[in-house]
């Protein structure tokens, strides 16, 4: 019952019903509370100024001095209230800032006494000493009860000089305002299980052609295709239903119809398609196994091809590096030749710059015999020179032993006798400096002689070795030449060659390339046999798999009832 739409529907609907009424009986117990509380308010005010007209001036000055007895007085007077109201729970009179003045029994019963501090509603006592009117306080929590306070003034000498508090259970205000509503959501509750049923009454007619058209499909389902419903009549969604189904119910009879008769010319079909494809198949297999043989022939004789072409390619190699090493070799000795040429020039260059040091040679020995006989000579002139300078000495010496003689008249004489033999002695020095430097000339001299003698053999040695080196040059040159010649001979021969087996290696490659491509060819044949033939296995299997399904959708349709 709980899966049905009636079951959803009512559920939706009562509670809806049932959060109107909740509602409904929230708000109107709120406005009888706002509307009851007020009235206890103004209940409790207007008792509490009723009875501020049995307290005297006189009583309440003598209250305010402090007077006990007074006080006592007031408070015996405040129990008649209380007393003859039950509704009322306490009376005391307090000051503006909430100090009890007098108090009733029952106050002092919860604990309270004279000169104590009460709670108060500040705003309410606002409200009354700006107005000086009586007026109530909110509900509060206070002396372990719930309280609404009336406050009512009380004038001495027309000014407030007391409130009168007259105290009501809070909780009254809720209880009257429970007492008031409960009858009437009580007596809500009758028209609501009413609703609640007459709801469900009517979703429920309203659903039951939809049970019968869910019965309808289930036929369906199940392959009854014949069955029909009676509500295609009705002008509503219902109807609309109804007569689609019906239109579904005969759709499927035609479309079961012709699978039937479909399906049983597809079973024909796919068995003759099956036989002439294991036919077809037999013959491509055939097919494929004899380009199986042409392939491997062609590819055998692919791979002779190839290793010609390798072993022509590699010779064609090897002549074009002979050329290559006879062009090198030419070069070369294009090279050699031109050395040899340049070596002879230079050779002849040698031989006569040889002569000419020989020339050289020559001038200079006799030079320097010429600067040895100049040498001697100097020599000769520092010995008379020095020869010179000892008897000019030995004279300055008599000079100076006669200069001695005369005495005064000779002391200017002896002066230049000493500065002569001085100069004696100087000139003896450099002419004994100018004898080492010519020794020493000499002797360099004598080298210099003997090393231009060596050199002179020297030179002629080489001036041979030159000319023999001219004819060695020459020799090569000849040589060279003739060589080069015959390289050049074996370069053309190595070229019109290496010419002849590229053209070979080339006719090989388009024969190799034009065997490569029959077997590829061929082999492509051969794969495309085979898939061919995989194909016709594969279309022969699915025409038998057709010819299955054929039957079984034979079978399908033979369990729908027309």
């Amino acid at each position: 019952m709980k899966r049905t739409i009636t079951w959803q529907l009512g559920v939706i609907i009562i509670g809806i019903i049932i959060a109107m009424l909740i509602i409904t009986s929230v708000a109107t117990y709120k406005t009888a509370y706002d509307k009851l509380y007020e009235a206890a308010g103004i209940e409790a005010y207007g008792c509490a100024n009723i009875t501020t007209g049995l307290i005297t001036e006189d009583t309440m000055r003598a209250v305010l001095k402090g007077d006990e007895a007074a006080a006592q007085a007031l408070g015996t007077q405040l129990n008649w209230t209380t007393g003859h109201k039950a509704i009322f729970e306490t009376q005391y009179i307090i000051d503006q800032t909430g100090t009890i003045l007098a108090l009733d029994d029952h106050l002092k019963d919860k604990g309270f006494n004279v000169g104590d501090s009460f709670y108060i509603d500040e705003e309410a006592i606002s409200t009354l000493i700006q107005t000086g009117h009586p007026t109530y306080s909110k509900v509060y929590e206070y002396g372990g009860m719930s309280r609404l306070s009336g406050y009512a003034p009380i004038y001495v000498d027309g000014e407030i000089a007391a409130v009168s508090v007259i105290d009501f259970n809070g909780n009254i205000v809720s209880e009257r305002t429970w007492d008031v509503v409960k009858n009437g959501i009580l007596i809500s509750l009758i028209p609501m299980a009413l609703a609640s049923i007459v709801t469900v009454w009517l979703i429920r007619r309203k659903t039951k052609p939809i049970s019968a058209l869910i019965d309808q499909a289930k036929e369906i389902a199940d392959g009854n295709l014949s069955v029909v419903n009676k509500y295609d009549k009705t002008q509503d969604e219902i109807g609309d239903l109804a007569r689609t189904l019906n239109g579904m119910a005969a759709n499927f009879r035609n479309v079961m119809g012709m699978l039937k008769e479909t399906a049983e010319q597809l079973a024909q079909n796919s068995t003759h398609t099956a036989e002439s494809l294991t036919e077809m198949k037999t013959s491509v297999q055939q097919v494929s196994a004899s380009m199986g043989e042409v392939a491997s022939s062609v590819s055998d004789g692919t791979v002779s091809a190839e290793q010609s072409n390798d072993l022509l390619q590699e010779l064609a190699s090897l002549i074009q590096t002979g050329k290559q090493k006879a062009d090198v070799s030419v070069h070369h000795s294009e090279k050699t030749m031109e050395t040899a040429e340049e070596g002879r020039a230079r050779v002849e260059d040698i031989s006569l710059d040889m002569e000419k040091i020989q020339r050289a040679s020559s001038d200079t020995s006799r030079t320097i015999q010429q600067l040895s006989e100049s040498t001697a000579k100097i020599n000769q002139i520092a010995g008379t020179i020095a020869g010179i300078a000892a008897q000019t000495n030995l004279l300055a010496l008599n000079a100076s032993i006669e200069a001695a003689r005369a005495g005064e008249h000779g002391k200017g004489f002896a002066v230049v006798a000493e500065e002569v033999r001085k100069l004696a002695e100087q000139s003896n020095d450099e002419v004994l400096q100018v004898e080492k430097l010519v020794r020493d000339i000499i002797g360099h001299t004598e080298h210099v002689v003997q090393a231009m003698n060596e050199n002179t053999s020297l030179v002629e040695a080489g001036n041979k070795t030159v000319q023999f080196t001219a004819q060695a040059l020459t020799d090569i040159h000849e040589a060279v030449s003739q060589t080069m010649h015959e390289i050049d001979g074996v370069s053309r021969l190595t070229h019109e060659e290496a010419v002849n087996s590229a053209r070979v290696v080339e006719l090989i490659s388009q024969l190799a390339a034009a065997i490569r491509e029959i077997e590829d060819r061929t082999v492509d044949i051969s794969a495309a046999a085979q898939q061919t033939s995989s194909a016709i296995e594969s279309v022969a299997e699915r025409s038998v798999q057709t010819s299955l399904v054929a039957g079984k959708l034979n079978g399908i349709v033979s369990q729908f009832r027309l």
